[in-house]
């Protein structure tokens, strides 16, 4: 990972109870921050529930807008953690004013300031700040004389984080570095937590340039090298394997070797660099010629190359190499068409 929070500690813990603007419910403010003992597992658990789902490669900044408080709140806490819990105040209080759409929950904010973090080969401190909504049943089993009896009790899975970041006391300058969790991003009601309040913008490191150009090629070998085109779908799965293998087999991207070594043919690099063009245009971002690849972007966006041959509802093929042993052809007595595969031995 890009960090380190193995050996994280809870230094501040503040709770406040988030309204819900549907149905009309006020912030509920605790006057005071979380006395945590040293004894006691629960700094464990709430360690477990806050920092155990962080996994995602990308990175963010924070936008350093005048009007983003969570930037001006992390900027005063790490300079005064004095400041701790006035912020949390009106941290919580911007994330209520953000909760316009009518679909998001009510729930638990938490702001935690760690400290004992790694990252790019520092220690420092780290501001979370995340959100619960969404509660589970679990059954209690107690002691009853000679009996037990059974009874139910609502509380948090702390396995499921559903909304987090972790800021880190880094590049300041750009926004601080931040981690981002948010289980229900597809929605368009959680559009809030990253944007609204948090205002992210990707960090542009080797991960953002490796997804760009990942996605910039799948949606080429998709949209121009494809059977639409009159490409033969062995041709374009073969182009998608060659893709994909480049950035694993390789450390630095250059696009001239890539060019060569993936394209080949001077219409097929023309063609693709019309596309970029258009590409880069249309989503509003730049591709980088030369960049340092990532290899745990790869091996996250390894599964949106898969190659794949699915033949009507009875058979997939699965071709990870040479092209050259597969031919199709048409059988005129059946009426269907048909693929041939050489291969020495199989297993």
């Amino acid at each position: 990972m890009l960090f380190d929070i193995i050996n994280a500690a809870i230094e501040q813990l503040v709770i406040h109870k988030i309204g819900s603007r549907s149905d009309n419910t006020e912030n509920v403010y605790s006057q005071k921050c979380v006395e945590l003992e040293a004894e006691s597992p629960v700094p464990f658990l709430l360690k477990q529930y806050f920092l155990a789902s962080f996994r995602e490669p990308s990175l963010y900044h924070l936008g350093t807008e005048a009007n983003n408080m969570v930037y001006r709140s992390a900027c005063s806490i790490f300079d005064n953690p004095a400041h701790f819990y006035e912020h949390s105040r009106l941290l919580a209080a911007s994330l209520y004013d953000k909760s316009l759409h009518p679909q998001i929950k009510p729930g638990e904010f938490y702001l935690t300031l760690f400290n004992g973090v790694q990252i790019f080969d520092q220690t420092v401190k780290c501001l979370g700040v995340f959100k619960s909504e969404n509660k589970e049943t679990y059954l209690k089993i107690c002691p009853s004389g000679d009996s037990f009896d059974v009874n139910y009790e609502e509380g948090i899975n702390i396995r499921k984080l559903d909304k987090g970041c972790l800021i880190f006391d880094v590049e300041r300058e750009k926004g601080f570095v931040v981690s981002l969790i948010d289980k229900v991003s597809k929605q368009n009601e959680a559009v809030f937590w990253k944007d609204d309040f948090l205002g992210l913008e990707e960090r542009q490191d080797s991960n953002f340039f490796t997804h760009n150009y990942l996605n910039f090629c799948k949606e080429f070998v998709d949209d121009v090298f494809s059977p639409v085109n009159d490409v033969p779908r062995t041709e374009q799965i073969d182009m998608r394997n060659r893709s994909i293998n480049y950035f694993k087999e390789n450390t630095l991207f250059n696009e001239n070797r890539f060019e060569d070594e993936v394209l080949g043919a001077p219409d097929i690099v023309e063609e693709f660099n019309r596309f970029k063009e258009l590409y880069e245009k249309e989503n509003n971002v730049a591709l980088n010629e030369e960049f340092t690849i990532s290899p745990d972007i790869v091996k996250k966006e390894n599964k949106r190359f898969r190659s794949v041959l699915k033949l009507d509802k009875n058979f997939h093929i699965y071709v990870h190499g040479n092209q050259q042993l597969i031919e199709r052809g048409f059988d005129p007595t059946q009426g269907l068409h048909f693929y041939k595969c050489f291969f020495e031995y199989e297993s």
